[in-house]
């Protein structure tokens, strides 16, 4: 199972990623969408975008959230393509997301299925982090916090909530430095 890190090492040199998902379990539901954002000394270097073709039909609800259709996924690559891209564009470097644990489980899952080497990348999850340094919101979902920082990115696709989420992570761990 990948371990979850909660604060132990606010890093300059991460990952950050989100994934859109046909439903909440990783063991019925599917990955639709893998965004990846690289930062090296806290600045972007590198990204990754990749659509995944489920196998399956994308329910409705899933498409009004996502806005990511059948349609739209029928020519894209698979999870057994578009993972190993995901575990080589990550490297070794801490993963920083959202809810991680969702984020992760699904990953896992993927990982198990496929037979492929588990990774072992440490990582920070933002929401945490948003409970202990952010006061005043009336809860820590990243749509709510990106309203909280009026920032303009749009939601529930896996680029755009990681802009929200290297925001939130940046934030933090300015705060956090402050503390210490």
């Amino acid at each position: 199972m990948i371990s979850l890190n909660r604060e132990k090492n606010l890093v300059d040199d991460y990952v950050v990623f989100d994934l859109e998902t046909t439903g909440f379990d990783p063991k019925t539901s599917k990955i639709i969408e893998i965004g990846a954002l690289k930062y090296r000394n806290n600045e972007l270097v590198d990204e990754l975008s990749l659509l995944v073709n489920p196998g399956c039909p994308i329910p409705d609800v899933i498409t009004m959230i996502t806005g990511i259709d059948d349609e739209l996924v029928k020519n894209a690559i698979s999870i057994e393509e578009a993972l190993p891209q995901f575990i080589t564009f990550i490297e070794d470097l801490p993963l920083v997301a959202h809810n991680s644990r969702f984020d992760l489980s699904f990953i896992e899952e993927n990982i198990q299925a496929l037979k492929l080497p588990m990774i072992t990348n440490t990582n920070i999850d933002t929401v945490y982090l948003a409970r202990k340094y952010i006061k005043g919101v009336y809860n820590h979902k990243l749509e709510t916090l990106k309203n909280y920082f009026r920032l303009t990115y749009s939601s529930h696709r896996s680029i755009e909530d990681c802009l929200t989420t290297n925001h939130v992570y940046q934030y933090c761990k300015s705060k956090a430095l402050v503390k210490n």
